[in-house]
């Protein structure tokens, strides 16, 4: 959604977190503190908020609420950490890199990015009560849900008297969202926030480049959510089988189609992947020591033995399997194994 993606991932150290999610320092955190819904079909909960609008997507889903505690703090250090020496296997890993980038992506967006609408510090919760539970990052919205509306309300609608931040006012709604736009103009954005009881949506049209305008693009969003409209996984069945089979991790990246290359915020343009119709790679928390990853692709005349080479290979259990065009693979990373390793002490 901000034209300056790739410069905020080329400031911060993508490696600095390649084992965030439970790969070292997984005593840390709990596994599951609240059971992840799904919607229809055993599909995702974050997958009503995906569209085909635009014909390509690309998204980053974070089950904040599990993982937020410990990745926080790594990633405010990923924001001045040196590049660390970490294995190769793990940068050249797309069952674990894109995660790790996705999980970036994510942060400073939300620091950065919403900063000047007063919602940079929306996981902060020394600053908001409340914290989101699930967050979902697309080509085109940002999405958090489990929110106190009131609370951002009255977020957007003080006066802070900063020049860097700016006051908003309800202006219309959708349903029951109520929409709010920046009091004063601006011309280089059309920011639009739309706030409901459990999650805020987050568009600008002129950030993406899109044909439609902010209010379009939430409607879009908030439609699909409440099922009003096709979802991307009605759409497609090609992904609505990448978001099934491999999607339900507390971080879940993808790409389905051919999203802008200069734009992307989730690189999945490894070697034996580049003409992949879609892919989906996530990482679960299962316990206290122990983390799995998924991935899944499709693929025209996928290699299995090429592809056991990298996906998952920098873990331990991995398992490849190729089905015509349709490519799976799962691996293991335990505390002990990656903990183990020299390259991760500043983990420790």
């Amino acid at each position: 959604m901000t034209s300056n993606r790739r410069d905020i991932l080329e400031r911060a150290s993508a490696t600095a977190v390649i084992s965030t999610v439970g790969l070292a320092g997984a005593t840390t955190v709990g596994a599951h503190p609240r059971p992840r819904p799904a919607v229809d079909d055993g599909l995702p909960e974050y997958s009503r908020w995906l569209t085909l609008d635009t014909g390509d997507l690309e998204f980053v889903s974070v089950d904040w609420e599990t993982v937020g505690e410990y990745v926080e703090d790594e990633l405010e250090q990923a924001q001045t950490e040196d590049d660390p020496e970490l294995p190769a296997e793990f940068e050249a890993d797309p069952m674990i890199a894109p995660v790790s980038e996705g999980m970036i992506s994510m942060y400073f967006f939300i620091g950065l990015t919403l900063a000047p609408y007063g919602l940079g510090r929306l996981l902060d919760e020394t600053t908001f009560e409340s914290t989101p539970q699930d967050l979902v990052l697309t080509d085109a919205t940002f999405v958090a849900t489990g929110i106190d509306a009131a609370e951002i309300d009255a977020q957007l609608t003080q006066e802070t008297g900063i020049e860097f931040i700016r006051q908003f006012e309800r202006t219309d709604e959708i349903g029951e969202y109520d929409v709010y736009t920046s009091v004063e103009d601006v011309e280089e954005d059309d920011v639009m926030i739309a706030v409901g009881d459990e999650a805020l949506v987050v568009a600008d049209s002129m950030a993406v480049d899109a044909s439609d305008d902010s209010m379009a693009i939430l409607e879009t969003a908030i439609g699909a959510s409440d099922g009003e409209i096709d979802r991307a996984t009605d759409e497609s069945e090609s992904f609505e089988w990448l978001v099934e089979t491999g999607g339900h991790g507390d971080v879940t990246v993808g790409q389905h189609g051919d999203p802008v290359e200069d734009d992307v915020f989730v690189d999945l343009d490894f070697e034996g992947l580049e003409d992949a119709e879609g892919i989906v790679s996530s990482l679960t928390v299962e316990d206290e020591t122990t983390s799995t990853g998924d991935f899944v692709a499709i693929i025209d005349n996928p290699d299995e033995d090429a592809l056991e080479d990298f996906v998952g290979a920098s873990g331990e259990d991995q398992s490849v399997s190729v089905d015509g065009d349709r490519v799976t693979a799962t691996a293991t990373w335990r505390e002990e194994t990656v903990t183990g390793t020299q390259s991760l002490q500043f983990l420790k």
